[in-house]
């Protein structure tokens, strides 16, 4: 019996419209990338430019809502779980670095909760991804 598909993105497909483990997964991940992106945004948005921190935290930042996007357009044209997982690792690598950048300046305690935060969100999107 030819099935015209691929059964791993298919059972991608499928399992978003079912309730088992891998489908909440999915919604998970879905999820954590449109808080991250959200985010991401609004601390772009509300970052002003007139110290050297922050302009190097916002082209950070930038990076990562770039990388949120090519992750985004990787899981949408339905790529091999390895570029998937990569596209995961590179948003954490950007994510870890803003924060550890905010960490160990002069960031407000507001600014430094919401990339830590990003910073979680991170972690578990490319954990989820990489397994």
């Amino acid at each position: 019996m030819e099935l015209g598909f691929k059964p791993d993105s298919a059972g991608l497909h499928m399992n978003a419209q079912t309730h088992t483990p891998e489908a909440l997964d999915l919604r998970f991940v879905a999820k954590a990338i449109g808080d991250l992106d959200a985010l991401v945004r609004a601390v772009l948005t509300s970052l002003p430019t007139s110290k050297p921190w922050q302009r190097q935290l916002r082209a950070q930042l930038s990076e990562a809502d770039r990388l949120i996007e090519v992750l985004r357009l990787v899981v949408a044209m339905d790529r091999g779980e390895q570029e998937v997982a990569q596209a995961g690792r590179e948003l954490l690598t950007a994510m870890r670095a803003a924060y550890s950048y905010v960490n160990a300046g002069r960031a407000d305690v507001s600014t430094r909760a919401a990339l830590l935060l990003g910073f979680n969100l991170a972690e578990k999107i490319a954990a989820s991804l990489g397994e």
